[in-house]
């Protein structure tokens, strides 16, 4: 494979222009930019799965690691998928065309990349809390740059910059979905808030990138409970419920930092400090002390066991962390750990399934005990457009969790199931179905069925 230099960016786990697999540890979002793939680049090679098997990318020459999405949340998965569009004809080529002019001629020139995306999503619930609204359609908008400053001997220093928004289309944007079903978190996670989001950021790398920094406003769920097919609500399951562990309290962009060091080729340890206070839409800056910090450490390992007379990838991840926050509570500040296990597997052609459970501590995060666990597949009943995914979640909601959600009920438990399906419609646009099933008899949700739809497309 050819390399170019020395930068490119793939902002989503492209279904349709999915990327190379990658040799080497450091996964995703902790995968060095610097070492570049050819921009809208094919591997027609058969996926045997989610994650493409270790010895189909043995035998494919696959050698490259692949890209991050400087989208932070919304960086692509670590294996290319592959679906065929079911129309060859794509009304948005145009604007895809030029795209790739401009970047062909002007900000690959500079060193820069860029990298733009939209996602609509229509919800309607059929039972909600007194006062929720039932139906939510809102539109997602985001754009990522990358620019190096220096590349040399396989280390790099990059400046990584993030826009992304949301606005209501028909509907109010606020208030959310998730707080009108009882969840604490959101039932769609293709969200940013009110206000528009940045995240503004330097990535450095040391000793051949087996060791690499960022530091800026940042969000730590971009390198931490990462999950092959739990984690993009783009071209995945869509509940924040399933990106993350509801146990983990992570703030939102907040100042802070996070350091990566590959052992081996196969597994990597990460730990990170970030301000716990930051309400997302500010510098990062805000609240930031001693007594507000959220800080983690996770291990990273990968697995190729025999699965089906076939060697198969997966991962497993084991995440401890401290949250210290304002007491939301009350006066003064207060501060609990958790601990939060992760994993996925290829487990046959087309299929990877995946498992988290989470503890953590009542006062400091909306769920003091969660698991989920679920299988998405590609080429459903030998559809090859097609992509579905279902998952089944429990949790124990805390009284911060009932805060969060506007709640004024006691703590008690929550059930969720998601069912999804995607087809890929041309080269840049997909769309499909997403189903939920939320019940909480504390928060009055008997079972509320969450229809929705959600559309996006990316150049």
């Amino acid at each position: 494979m050819k390399r170019i230099a020395p930068f490119a960016v793939v902002v989503i786990a492209g279904f349709g222009q999915f990327v190379q697999a990658q040799d080497g540890p450091g996964y995703g979002a902790d995968d060095p930019t610097s070492k570049a793939i050819e921009r809208q680049a094919h591997m027609h090679d058969k996926s045997t799965g989610l994650l493409m098997t270790f010895e189909e990318a043995e035998k494919a020459g696959v050698s490259e690691r692949m890209m991050p999405s400087t989208t932070d949340r919304y960086p692509v998965v670590d294996h290319p998928v592959s679906t065929t569009p079911l129309f060859a004809e794509d009304p948005a080529q145009p604007l895809q065309n030029l795209f790739d002019s401009i970047r062909k001629n002007l900000t690959d020139q500079a060193s820069l990349s860029f990298s733009p995306m939209a996602a609509w999503t229509y919800q309607h619930a059929s039972e909600v809390v007194d006062g929720a609204p039932h139906a939510k359609s809102i539109l997602w908008e985001a754009v990522s740059m990358g620019l190096t400053l220096w590349h040399k001997d396989g280390d790099y220093g990059q400046v990584i910059f993030v826009l992304q928004n949301n606005v209501g289309v028909g509907t109010p944007l606020q208030p959310y979905m998730g707080s009108g079903v009882g969840d604490p978190s959101v039932v769609n996670n293709i969200l940013v808030g009110p206000d528009l989001t940045t995240n503004l950021y330097w990535q450095q790398s040391f000793n051949q990138d087996t060791i690499r920094l960022r530091v800026g406003k940042i969000s730590g769920t971009a390198y931490f409970d990462r999950n092959a097919v739990a984690y993009d609500p783009i071209s995945g399951f869509m509940a924040l419920d399933f990106n993350q562990s509801l146990t983990d309290p992570f703030p939102s962009r907040g100042f802070g930092g996070v350091l990566s060091v590959d052992f081996g080729d196969d597994f990597t340890l990460r730990g990170g400090t970030m301000n716990s206070a930051s309400t997302g839409a500010t510098k990062g800056f805000d609240g930031l002390g001693w007594a507000h910090l959220l800080t983690m450490l996770e291990g990273d390992q990968r697995i190729y066991p025999e699965i089906g007379g076939k060697i198969r990838e997966g991962h497993l991840r084991l995440m401890a962390w401290y949250n210290a926050i304002p007491n939301p509570m009350g006066a003064g500040n207060i501060g609990g750990m958790g601990l939060t296990f992760n994993m996925d597997q290829a487990i046959a052609d087309h299929a990877t399934a995946f498992v988290r459970a989470g503890w953590g501590q009542n006062d400091v995060t909306v769920s003091n005990f969660a698991v989920s666990a679920g299988l998405a597949m590609t080429e459903p009943f030998g559809l090859k457009s097609c992509q579905t995914g279902i998952a089944l979640e429990y949790a124990k909601i805390t009284a911060l969790g009932r805060q969060s959600a506007n709640l004024a009920i006691s703590p008690g438990e929550h059930y969720m199931l998601e069912w999804y399906w995607r087809v890929q419609m041309t080269k840049s646009t997909h769309t499909g179905p997403v189903i939920q099933v939320v019940r909480d008899v504390e928060a009055g949700i008997s079972g509320s069925v969450i229809l929705g739809w959600r559309t996006t497309i990316m150049f």
